[in-house]
């Protein structure tokens, strides 16, 4: 039997007790859904020291996830420059990052959503790169909570 390994894999960084994080577990079972028969791999990394294994099992079986959560034990969150929880990275099978950002634009500060999701960036990403397109719009602004112990640089 032959393992073959996902084109893409989708690294989402993630904190259970995140408001908006929690609030966009819809758009994740969504997108398991949608691209459960696709070469793409969903991992949920949860980059904050102060996150247990218990709160990572609880924070999946809240909330219905079926992909692989972990806590970043590999320094994902360093290597990618994350920033955020939620954050979205999609990297090809060479690991390089093909887009970087939010899931959807549901939100567009911390606590202040709109009544209807426009954009499912994410969502796009991957149908580009399954596709065979460049990403359209490889970058997108995550909006959610920081990342414990990193210093956000805001531009002058």
């Amino acid at each position: 039997m032959t393992v073959t390994k996902p084109l893409f894999r989708v690294i989402l960084f993630l904190a259970p007790l995140c408001p908006i994080c929690q609030n966009m577990t819809h758009e994740m079972r969504l997108l398991e859904e949608e691209f459960a028969d696709a070469p793409v791999e969903f991992v949920g990394v949860f980059p904050n020291p102060s996150t247990g294994p218990d709160q990572i099992a609880e924070f999946g079986e809240t909330y219905g996830l079926t992909m692989d959560l972990v806590a970043d034990t590999a320094g994902w969150a360093g290597q990618l420059d994350a920033r955020w929880t939620p954050e979205a990275f999609v990297l090809d099978e060479r690991d390089s990052v093909v887009y970087r950002g939010r899931l959807n634009d549901r939100y567009f500060a911390p606590g202040k959503r709109r009544p209807r999701t426009r954009n499912r960036d994410l969502r796009t990403a991957l149908k580009d790169v399954l596709d065979g397109r460049p990403v359209s719009t490889p970058v997108t602004d995550a909006v959610g909570c920081p990342i414990e112990g990193l210093r956000i640089h805001k531009s002058p």
